[in-house]
């Protein structure tokens, strides 16, 4: 039995690294979901067998490191934090879009445990190193393929290669790059440190071209923190302090270019090396920084426990800011390590998280001094497991983790806590009859596994499968409902994004009469219920109303669509784009005025929001007060604005102001000059002001300017200039 065990906790474990190449078409998120069902179940496939092995042979059993006792601490006060958060349901299970929450974390931490209790030589470690490092050159190279055009798609963009997110894959070649690195301080042999550090160089390329600023930034911190510490306290390692000043070298001259030759053709002629040297820390953190005010006004409000995991969302809402109403709406993460737990855990959460790297950093930077005889770690590996961890937690300053990044980060805490765990004696000496393990323990633990898949991730396994097959029935729309029926029974932990893609399938349904009506109503019945059961089910949040309110909306039930909306409203007061939606409610009630005050509060919140303003003009066209809203074009910007609006031009045709209709089509003709019913329109239009001359020198423009267009220009011309309407003739 022990033999079985071990194939299923090396082979488990074995196949971890390989998830990164895994992407499950067939799922909803298929860059996220299979990834994350697949890693859980492998995990606790891997937890259960190693615990059942560790009864029997005592060689695995687990040892203690203040890493695993803060990582536990963790635990503890997430479970507490969630439990009493907000929204406990979204805390432990999350959604498919992040499949992140306290079943991620336990998860992680069950890795760790068995990383480290499994792994416990450098040959072992080696054998598993090489084999992330040979999956990440597959990813790194299936991305540079997709930049240079090799594979179709994506040349010349950021690469994301098998993440799906060009953020989840730098972070990724982030940890690989140092891996890299380990592997080249450990080995002895001159061939296979130049393939470490050609893999590095891959890595690196690959890196600058995920565009990802902050991971970049992250590697800067975390390589400059390596070479320093190699430069300060590795006196007997020469050849390496010669390698560690060259690297410092680089790493110098590298910035500097970036920050010197910005302006330099091969940095600015391309995208991600543009992104990375046009970094502007004022502009850029501006967002950043709005959000995290944002969230530290929630944090106030729940300072001990927080709000529990993937709650920022309600935070967002009721403290959102207005300068964000160019911004991504729903912002479910407030991008910033310390921002995030101290919203997702509070001040114990936060405190116990930092625990993890402060026990890491003291068994890598402080107990070499304190314990000198005992070198746990060369002055190298310390150097580079200290860079990681820095560039790391540099990394995720401005971004957040995902499975890709947890499950490298649990790597890095597995290979530290495997050197300097040490054995529990209790825990060593405990005994148990072999023959009860293998009878009824292993029995057990095999349907204990069975159990959690089936309850656990099988309901979001099939409902992922779900959505997927109905997007595919296309051409029968009852087969789609019945595959939307499906993931709807499931009952899995992503209910709410189940109901909001039903209720887009409705809105498009509704619409199409080449449906039955029976069909149609069908969907309709069926995003209600659900959405109904969404807003029961999920108290406080104003996505959720303003999805209900737009669903209403669209069926024309415009009295529920503004109840909803209003709802929205108070639990988000102050995001523009819940008011400009119950101003076009509103509007299509018959009320003018109400509209038109509700778009001025939207532009009085920010007035750099061209959206509100003009639809606030429109509005002011609507209700005959045209000088005040064309005293609202106080930039060449803004009426260049209004004429790209045609709701506005149409109001502002409505209301016959044939002069500023000529303004804004002046502005057309200039952002449009291919398009001929531009210049048409506007000879038109000076026409109906009286100005006859500027109207044929429009058309002779035209003619010049297109050329196709010319015949027919010259022929209004000629008959505008003899008293004849335009098209006479023509």
């Amino acid at each position: 039995m022990n033999d079985i065990l071990k194939a299923i906790v090396y082979g488990g474990l074995f196949a971890i690294p390989f998830l990164t190449l895994f992407v499950a078409n067939d799922y909803f998120f298929p860059f996220i979901t299979g990834k994350n069902f697949a890693f859980r179940i492998i995990v606790e496939l891997v937890f259960v067998a190693w615990a059942v092995l560790a009864l029997l042979d005592t060689t695995y059993r687990p040892k203690f490191s203040w890493i695993l006792s803060s990582f536990s601490v963790l635990l503890g006060v997430m479970f507490f934090a969630n439990m009493f958060g907000v929204h406990p349901e979204s805390s432990f299970w999350s959604n498919f879009e992040r499949m992140d929450g306290y079943i991620t974390l336990v998860h992680v931490f069950l890795y760790v445990v068995v990383l480290g209790s499994v792994f416990t030589t450098k040959k072992a470690w080696n054998w598993y190193l090489h084999t992330t490092l040979a999956v990440a050159l597959i990813a790194a190279i299936y991305g540079v393929a997709q930049y240079t055009g090799v594979v179709e798609g994506r040349e010349g963009s950021r690469i994301e290669s098998y993440l799906g997110n060009a953020a989840y894959f730098s972070i990724y070649m982030l940890f690989h790059i140092f891996i890299a690195f380990w592997m080249f301080v450990e080995s002895k042999v001159t061939l296979h440190r130049v393939v470490y550090i050609l893999l590095s160089v891959l890595f690196i390329y690959a890196l600058m071209n995920s565009g990802t600023r902050g991971t970049v930034l992250g590697f800067g911190a975390g390589l400059a923190v390596m070479v320093t510490y190699i430069m300060l306290f590795g006196a007997k390692y020469r050849e390496f302090r010669k390698y560690a000043i060259g690297a410092f070298i680089v790493l110098i001259l590298g910035a500097g270019t970036l920050i010197l030759g910005k302006d330099a053709d091969f940095i600015q002629n391309n995208g991600n090396l543009a992104r990375v040297a046009n970094i502007d820390l004022g502009e850029d953190l501006r967002v950043r920084m709005t959000i995290w005010r944002m969230a530290w006004e929630g944090v106030k409000e729940r300072p001990v426990l927080g709000w529990g995991q993937s709650n920022f969302n309600f935070v967002f809402n009721e403290q959102y800011n207005p300068f964000l109403f160019n911004q991504e709406q729903w912002f479910d993460r407030s991008h910033n390590i310390f921002m995030d737990w101290l919203v997702t855990g509070g001040f114990l959460g936060l405190f116990a998280y930092l625990s993890i790297f402060v026990a890491a950093l003291y068994y890598l930077f402080v107990e070499p001094f304190l314990r000198r005889e005992k070198e746990t770690f060369t002055v190298l590996e310390r150097g580079v497991l200290i860079g990681i961890l820095a560039g790391y937690f540099t990394h995720n300053i401005v971004v957040f983790d995902n499975i890709v990044s947890y499950m490298f980060f649990a790597l890095i805490l597995a290979l530290i806590h495997s050197r300097v765990g040490q054995v529990m004696p209790s825990v060593e000496k405990f005994k148990i009859d072999p023959v009860l393990v293998k009878q009824f323990v292993a029995p057990v633990a095999a349907l204990l596994v069975v159990f959690l898949v089936y309850t656990l991730h099988l309901p979001g396994m099939h409902a992922a499968s779900d959505i997927i097959e109905g997007y595919r029935a296309t051409a029968d729309p009852v087969e789609r409902l019945e595959a939307f029926e499906r993931a709807v029974n499931r009952n899995s932990f992503a209910q709410q994004e189940i109901a909001e893609q039903v209720a887009q399938q409705a809105m498009s349904i509704i619409r199409n009469e080449q449906v039955s009506e029976e069909v149609r109503m069908k969907y309709v019945e069926l995003a209600i219920r659900e959405l109904d059961r969404l807003a029961k089910d999920k108290p406080g949040d104003a996505r959720i109303h303003v999805f209900i309110g737009t669903f209403y909306r669209s069926l024309g039930d415009l009295e529920r669509a503004k109840t909803e909306m209003a709802r929205a409203r108070e639990l988000s007061p102050r995001k523009q784009s819940i008011i400009s939606q119950q101003a076009i409610i509103e509007y299509s009630l018959g009320n003018v005025v109400g509209a038109r005050d509700l778009f001025k509060e939207a532009l009085d919140l920010d007035e750099r929001n061209a959206e509100a303003r003009e639809f606030y003009a429109t509005m002011l066209f609507n209700n005959g007060e045209g000088e005040a809203a064309k005293a609202l074009a106080t930039t060449p910007e803004i009426l260049s604005g209004f004429a790209k609006n045609d709701f506005l031009l149409g109001a502002v045709n409505q209301a016959k102001d044939y002069a500023f209709m000529v303004e804004l089509y002046k502005e057309k003709v200039k952002s449009n000059p291919e398009v001929d019913q531009n210049w048409a329109s506007l000879a038109f239009l000076y026409s109906q002001v009286g100005d006859t001359a500027s109207a044929v020198a429009t058309l002779r423009q035209a003619g010049e300017v297109r050329p196709a267009f010319a015949k027919t220009a010259n022929c209004y011309a000629d008959n505008l200039e003899a008293g004849r309407q335009p098209q006479e003739g023509c």
